[in-house]
This record gives structure tokens, sequence and C-alpha cells, in this order.
């Protein structure tokens, strides 16, 4: 009984979670040259395959950390709802369980991302051809930089021609927004108009991008029906 009561205690969450922030300060403090580099660069799994121990060990402790905090967070789920099954309203017994799930699924999603996202950068000057990495080949059309009088960048823009046999259709792509096609998104990353007009883009593919968004609106919904709940009961106390 006290082992179980540890494995849903609100004490163990908070204290892997503490354990997760000190972990990954102090080793991504430390991680510094190339392997610093190509963290970004790669999906996780690949990175931590490629990347000695001496260099990844924060990582691999995280990931322990994360599982046992997962295990708490179903076995402190099973607990809330065995125990106030037909006690109260519904939404008392469901909104930690939303909160719950939201955590598990963006938990989830950063593994399915960490298993197979990618990233490729390439560079393209005007009226040149790129492709995805699933060999979809998309137009560019023009590239925009706006600039001071003083000569400094203001921004930047591109036109992309997303099928190339119908370049009468076309989207365009600046930093805060991006063109996605077949699960892949096209960013801008920078451009310059001298000596010719060329962009850097960079395309990345996150396969547990919509779960994520997912947990976390289901986090939030949770988070809003908690607040109503309590904000109610401080009422009816009054």
């Amino acid at each position: 009984m006290k082992l179980w009561r540890l494995l849903i205690s609100v004490e163990l969450c908070l204290g892997l979670l503490a354990l997760v922030c000190i972990v990954m300060a102090a080793g991504s403090f430390r991680l510094s040259g190339e392997y610093a580099a190509a963290i970004n660069s790669m999906p996780l799994f690949e990175w931590l395959r490629e990347t000695p121990v001496f260099f990844s060990w924060w990582l691999w402790v995280v990931l322990v950390l994360l599982a046992l905090l997962a295990v708490n967070t179903v076995l402190c789920s099973s607990e809330s709802l065995w125990s106030r099954w037909g006690r109260g309203g519904w939404s008392a017994l469901f909104a930690p369980q939303c909160m719950h799930a939201g955590f598990l699924l963006i938990v989830l999603a950063h593994l399915i991302s960490a298993m197979g996202s990618s990233f490729t950068a390439v560079t393209v000057g005007e009226m040149s051809l790129a492709a995805l990495p699933n060999g979809s080949r998309f137009g560019v059309a023009s590239i925009s930089v706006a600039t001071s009088p003083q000569g400094m960048p203001l921004g930047f823009s591109s036109v992309l021609v997303p099928d190339v046999t119908r370049p009468a259709e076309q989207v365009v792509i600046s930093p805060n927004h991006p063109w996605f096609r077949d699960g892949f998104g096209v960013y801008i990353k920078q451009a310059e108009a001298y000596p010719v007009k060329r962009a850097l883009l960079e395309i990345h593919r996150e396969p547990g991008a919509s779960m994520a968004l997912a947990g976390a609106l289901l986090f939030t919904i949770g988070n809003i029906m908690l607040v109503a709940i309590r904000s109610k009961q401080r009422e009816d106390a009054v």
C-alpha cells in the first residue's frame, strides 16, 4: 500500500518534474560543439544513436524520468476514477482526466516526432525548382526582401508554386506563415537580394504535431474546467 500511495502521489509527480528540469538544464548547458549543432537538425532518437553517451546521457535520463512520470499519471487517473466514480458531478470527475490525457498525448506526440521527424535545408533562387523529401516538386516563382533606407533587412517572403503543372496556383510564405503539403512544412528562414535573389528554405516533418495540439487543447480544457469548478465552490461557500 505504501508503494501504491507513492506511485499515485502528487509529490512523486512534482519530484519527477523537478528532476527533469534539473537534468535538462545540466545537460543542455554542457552540450556544445558539433553535437549541439546536430541536435536540432535530425530526429532525436537518431541523434541519440549517433552521439556518444558521454554527451547524450542527460537525454537518456530525461526519457526514463518521463516514462516514470507517464506511469504516475496513468495510475493517478485510474485511482481518481475508481475512488470518485458516482460521487459529485461529472465535470469534477473528468476535469483532471482531461489534463492527464492532454499531458500523455503531448509526451506521446514528442516521442512520435523523435522517431519520425525529418529536417532538410535547401538554398533556392528565383524561377528555380525544389523538392520535398517524398519527391514532390514545387517551384520558387519569386523572392522578396524588404530593406530600410539604411539597407537593413526588414522582412522577406517568397512566392511558391505548389504544382509545377499549374503555375497560376501560387502561395506566399514568410517567416511566420509556412506552407504545408503532404505532412511537410516549408519555412523561409533567410533571404537576400544581392548579389542575386536567393532564400534559405527549411523543410520539416513533424508527425506528432497534430497529436501535440490535441493534447494541448485537452490540457487547456481541463484547466478551465477546474478553475470554473473551484470558482463555483467559492461562490457557494460565501
